[in-house]
């Protein structure tokens, strides 16, 4: 047998365990950290994606929230997890505004973890509350530039805040900051009048508090499709999407996060999962993984850029 037939046979043999391993997995239980506690959008997207992958799998696949410091804690404990499949992460859009706020993470957000999938991408809505007697962005901006206006969030640094600040920038206005611990609390202080702007997904708006007058995307919500988009106002650079995504510690083998990617992509397409997501006015993604990976590092690029101009960065 000559040298590159020796050499070939030999390659075939070892990545034949490494071609099975990925067709097999996984052989055991799954972990899923959230890194939020119980009842938020992330916790109800990665139950319901770590639900259905059980199935499809036939293993158990485990949720276990970790919640705490802007949900570094849960996101460290992933990124120094064996990288072998195992062990994986569900976060959210904000997973890219802490990143740009907080350079001390116990993690580097883009070296650690690889993002795998979207589970799916969903609405933000800009909404007034009744202080504000105002149907539009324009409406907005006129108001902003006449008195001063408060809009409210659920951190420093959280997507909200940076969505205040975006819209500050492009907009040209000043609007000014009212803090809270969460989402819950701002549409209470929306709705009685102590703020007068909130960022919020859909699911803050069932309970009717506020006046929904733009959608943070390029194309109209499903659910409120009455609702017109910032594009359409001529502010398409203030377009902020909601997100939820499984990442990975950095190292998995490739074989096994294109089978992660596959079955995610897979159980979040089916009928009943549009459904689930139709509730949540969202919708499922088939988006490529290295799109996923450039789509995080530019949006950690920009809001950097945004919490800089704003003199947001922690040291």
């Amino acid at each position: 047998m000559n040298f590159i037939l020796k050499a070939a046979v030999a390659l075939g043999v070892i990545a034949a365990p490494a071609i099975v391993a990925a067709q097999e997995y996984p052989t055991s239980q799954v972990t899923v950290v959230v890194p939020f506690a119980p009842g938020g959008s992330v916790d109800v997207m990665g139950r319901y994606v770590s639900e259905s992958l059980s199935k499809l799998w036939g293993q158990a696949v485990v949720v276990e929230n970790r919640p705490g410091a802007g949900s570094a804690i849960g996101s460290a404990h992933v990124s120094q997890a064996r990288p072998d499949g195992y062990t994986l992460l569900v976060v959210s859009s904000s997973f890219t505004t802490n990143a740009a706020t907080q350079p001390s993470l116990p993690f580097d957000p883009v070296e650690d973890l690889k993002p795998v999938a979207v589970i799916a991408l969903g609405d933000r809505f800009v909404s007034a509350g009744p202080r504000l007697n105002i149907g539009s962005l324009e409406d907005l901006v006129r108001e902003a530039k006449s008195k001063k206006v408060f809009y409210g969030t659920n951190g420093v640094g959280s997507l909200a805040h940076m969505t205040g600040e975006l819209m500050n920038d492009v907009l040209g206005i000043e609007m000014e900051t009212v803090h809270y611990k969460g989402g819950s609390e701002v549409m209470v202080d929306l709705g009685g009048g102590r703020i007068d702007v909130a960022f919020s997904g859909y699911s803050d708006l069932v309970s009717g508090i506020g006046k929904p007058i733009a959608v943070l995307s390029d194309k109209r919500s499903s659910v409120l499709p009455d609702v017109p988009t910032v594009a359409e106002a001529g502010f398409a650079e203030t377009v902020v999407p909601n997100w939820w995504g499984v990442f990975a510690p950095a190292g998995v083998p490739d074989d096994v996060l294109a089978k992660l990617h596959s079955d995610v992509v897979q159980v979040m397409s089916t009928p009943e999962a549009v459904e689930f997501l139709a509730t949540q006015a969202a919708t499922p993604s088939a988006m490529a993984t290295a799109e996923f990976t450039d789509y995080v590092t530019d949006e950690i690029t920009k809001w950097r850029g945004i919490a800089e101009k704003a003199g947001m960065i922690e040291q």
